[in-house]
């Protein structure tokens, strides 16, 4: 068996995200790490979050993060090694503590000043989704107007997911005038509840002040391969690792490309930690000869070891 582990990025955080893993005894480091880093205990911060404070860059990002390095912590040693890993958006960063890279604490230190770059880049006094999701099949007339607006709106590509289907970039105006103007056109476009224009021109300060702090940290070169989110390679020296984390902040990120390059590492088999199972529906559906699951569709740990075993 070929196996990868796919670490997602922002979709799927929910209110009872972490409460699942607080209490494992197995998940203790990350808990320990997640409290220095933050300066108090973790379980304390989290159940202590609104509703919509959990959804805020800093603290969703922060979160999403501890969710997926727990997970890992749990599944580790229940799977066979894995040969490959790719990561999402924030995912890739998390990609590089499963491959030996990234101790966990310096992780999530990453983690938190990665997220406080990106919301210090946001223009002052904006608010509002800065992210919208396209998708399906439309007619040439509308993909016509489509770029026009998207480039009278100024947006960018961010994520280029499959055929048909990508995640645009800009201001909260920009966004609501590109929704506006579309929605009737294509009734699958819709904003994102993303506070922060990720992989696009508008973080371009905050991608070269991460670059010196990565350049500063204890990132070493990983001991399996990692996807470059923006072109698909694989990254097997610290340098490199560098070069893909900053660049990815502020350049379009090619899952599509992500997800073809596995196929063509021989994988037979994914695991996405989550949360949610996007990452691993969209692999199966491009790349079908591939079986990907996310662990969530398990209902514990040992069935999905039991699925790795077949």
């Amino acid at each position: 068996m070929r196996l990868a582990i796919l670490c997602s990025g922002q979709a799927g955080q929910q209110r009872a995200m972490l409460d699942g893993l607080l209490d494992a005894p197995e998940c203790a480091p990350v808990w320990q790490a997640a409290s220095a880093v933050l300066g108090q205990d973790v379980a304390q911060w989290w159940c202590g979050l609104g509703a919509e404070e959990i959804f805020l860059n800093a603290n969703a990002q922060f979160a999403i993060a501890c969710y997926q390095l727990a997970t890992w912590q749990r599944i580790a040693p229940l799977i066979p090694p894995p040969v490959v890993v790719a990561g999402y958006s924030l995912g890739e960063l998390i990609a590089y503590h499963i491959a030996g890279a990234l101790e966990v604490a310096e992780t999530l230190r990453l983690v938190r000043i990665r997220a406080q770059l990106m919301d210090a880049a946001l223009p002052p006094n904006a608010a509002g989704a800065c992210m919208a999701l396209w998708r399906g099949r439309v007619s040439p007339a509308t993909l016509v107007r489509r770029e026009q607006v998207q480039a009278e709106c100024g947006l960018s590509v961010a994520i280029r997911r499959r055929e048909n289907e990508e995640v645009l970039a800009g201001t909260p105006a920009a966004i609501a005038r590109f929704v506006a103007e579309l929605k009737a056109l294509n009734p699958n476009l819709i904003p994102l509840p993303v506070s922060v224009p990720s992989h696009s021109h508008h973080l371009a300060a905050a991608a070269a002040a991460f670059r010196q702090v990565l350049s500063q940290s204890a990132i070493t070169a990983p001991q399996l391969a990692v996807l470059s989110g923006v072109d698909a390679s694989p990254v097997r020296s610290r340098e490199q690792a560098i070069n893909a984390l900053s660049r990815q902040m502020d350049n379009t990120i090619s899952w599509d490309g992500c997800m073809q390059t596995l196929a063509e590492s021989g994988i037979d088999k994914a695991v996405e930690l989550g949360p949610g199972n996007d990452l691993a529906r969209l692999l199966e559906a491009e790349h079908p000869q591939i079986a990907a699951r996310a662990v969530s569709d398990f209902r514990n740990y040992h069935a999905l070891a039991d699925w790795m075993s077949r």
